[in-house]
């Protein structure tokens, strides 16, 4: 039997043609029957949607932006209350490629039979955010790893120096041809999973509000004994790039210091530094090594990029990620 799956995407602003892509895409798939589409207070026109696919899409209407966190709470509560047997995650701008859900979900009835329905998700390729994966970079240096802050891991460092020389430039395989890679969380877009984990893991926590809030959730997953695994031959297309994709910048110091809106950046460090201290740290002393490293490199970069102010906005958010001062700041509403 064909699995029946209700996609669930979150859009805001003005983003109608790149919801147009992802639905064309996804509904000609067999396997997709609905979608719901939360609008955090978007301006689009999205009754037009459902008559391009009539009795196919569902749009759940909030009055003022929310942030994801809240806004796939709510897209994933109304899947669970409406019957969804399956929930793929999508952020608007993903697209699938040819045979991309069909490809997830026979790796997910594979995984399944090993892990349990509540206990395994399956996450769709997207090159430019599993950049070092899309490289060739091995796993044990792709994966972010316990302790680390920000991403930087001290053990990884003569990596990060060594694929920087001509000789030791990491070579990328051919995509379809790699084996799924087991991740200890995900992002919301291309997220896979039946309704039975979704229950078990619950709903995103809203106090985030956006950016590390989906690597708390699908953190979930794992943390309670289940499995996520990307799968390189479900392609997604990203229609649009991420403010903080290393395509943009050298490191992720130029990405916070010189990338995205001042609100992307506070939010962003901010989450980061909360995610990273309560639910990512499991040695207090390579914390706060790395913690160092890290600021003594992003501090070195604000100085020769000419950044400070960028510099003082993203220490103070990192403060008060690190003070569990979450919610929505009032410098910075969304």
């Amino acid at each position: 039997m064909t699995p029946k799956t209700t996609l669930v995407t979150l859009t805001y602003g003005d983003r109608l043609p790149y919801l147009q892509t992802l639905l064309s895409r996804s509904l000609s798939s067999p396997q997709i029957e609905r979608v719901i589409i939360v609008s955090n207070a978007s301006v689009a026109p999205l009754e037009s949607l459902g008559r391009t696919w009539p009795g196919q899409i569902e749009v759940i209407y909030l009055q003022q932006n929310t942030g994801s966190a809240t806004g796939y709470s709510v897209g994933i509560k109304a899947a669970l209350d409406t019957g969804a047997e399956y929930i793929w995650l999508m952020d608007d701008d993903n697209a699938p490629t040819v045979n991309a859900i069909a490809v997830l979900h026979h790796c997910l009835y594979q995984r399944e039979l090993i892990d349990g329905r509540d206990k395994v998700a399956v996450l769709g390729f997207r090159p430019t955010h599993q950049a070092d994966i899309a490289a060739g970079v091995p796993n044990r240096y792709a994966i972010q790893r316990r302790s680390s802050f920000f991403g930087f891991h001290i053990a990884q460092l003569p990596y990060k120096i060594w694929r920087r020389l001509p000789w030791g430039h990491p070579q990328a395989k051919d995509q379809p041809h790699q084996p799924m890679v087991q991740l200890p969380f995900a992002t919301y877009g291309g997220l896979l999973a039946h309704r039975s984990l979704f229950e078990r893991i619950g709903l995103p926590m809203d106090a985030l509000l956006l950016y590390a809030d989906d690597s708390e959730y699908t953190w979930r997953i794992t943390a309670g004994g289940g499995r996520i695994f990307l799968v390189p031959e479900a392609l997604l297309d990203d229609l649009e790039e991420s403010w903080n994709i290393k395509a943009k910048t050298r490191n992720i110091y130029e990405s916070f210091l010189l990338g995205g809106s001042d609100l992307r950046a506070y939010y962003g460090a901010r989450n980061q530094a909360w995610f990273d201290k309560y639910v990512w740290a499991s040695s207090s002393s390579l914390y706060n090594l790395n913690r160092w490293v890290f600021f003594r490199l992003l501090r070195l970069f604000a100085r020769r990029t000419g950044t400070k102010q960028r510099l003082g906005l993203i220490e103070k958010a990192i403060h008060d990620g690190e003070s569990g001062l979450l919610g929505l700041h009032h410098s910075y509403p969304l």
